[in-house]
């Protein structure tokens, strides 16, 4: 009797163990399709990136427990590249944060520019001219003649063309003094724009307040 109550307890035990162990594979499944197909409905990409992270690691964790090499590789492959774009997701939003806060260093630009030489009275562009190029000023001054205003060293003019649909230039430039700028093409220009958030936040700030600018001149 003894023999057979210990051998009753054994194979109960055994399929508690089995049920237990295969209530824990369920939920492990369960939570790694659910990390899967979360990641896939949200539209903020940060959110999307640690749900696909944290469906990486269960989807790793689930093939050690069931012995499924291809999920196990498919899981560890892809964690890192989650990581990365989650990594360079955050680097982006710190960059756009810090370029709200201060204006844009210019000097990254002057690879992607070249030097052209005026004298004082030369016309950089005329008002109405086709826009090709925007300029930034190295020496000198420069009078944008509609507004009325002066602009020298490190200032960034000539880009409100790119953004205009006839793409003729708004203001007339025109050299005060002897001038050194920095010239570069709308081409390279607007490539700059989507690659790097910095310049593309300080362009539409400078943008803006130009229009505030030219507002309160008409008011006035």
């Amino acid at each position: 009797m003894s023999d057979l109550i210990d051998a009753a307890t054994t194979w109960v035990a055994s399929e508690t163990g089995k049920t237990a162990g295969a209530l824990a594979l369920g939920a492990l499944a369960w939570a790694e399709a659910s990390a899967v197909v979360g990641a896939a409905y949200f539209k903020r990409m940060i959110p999307l990136r640690i749900t696909a992270m944290v469906g990486n690691i269960l989807g790793v964790a689930l093939g050690l427990v069931t012995g499924n090499l291809p999920t196990i590789a498919k899981h560890a492959i892809n964690f890192p590249l989650n990581f990365s774009r989650l990594r360079e997701m955050r680097r982006l939003i710190d960059s756009v944060r810090e370029a709200n806060a201060n204006d844009l260093n210019i000097e990254w630009l002057k690879p992607f520019m070249h030097p052209e030489s005026l004298r004082a009275t030369d016309y950089v562009f005329k008002k109405g001219d086709a826009g090709e190029e925007a300029y930034v000023v190295v020496e000198g001054e420069i009078e944008i003649v509609e507004r009325g205003v002066t602009i020298g060293p490190g200032a960034l003019f000539g880009e409100m063309a790119l953004f205009t649909k006839s793409g003729k230039r708004t203001a007339t430039a025109k050299c005060v003094t002897d001038a050194r700028l920095l010239a570069i093409t709308y081409e390279q220009f607007e490539q700059l724009y989507f690659q790097n958030p910095e310049f593309g936040l300080y362009l539409v700030r400078l943008i803006v307040r130009r229009f505030e600018a030219n507002h309160i001149q008409e008011e006035v």
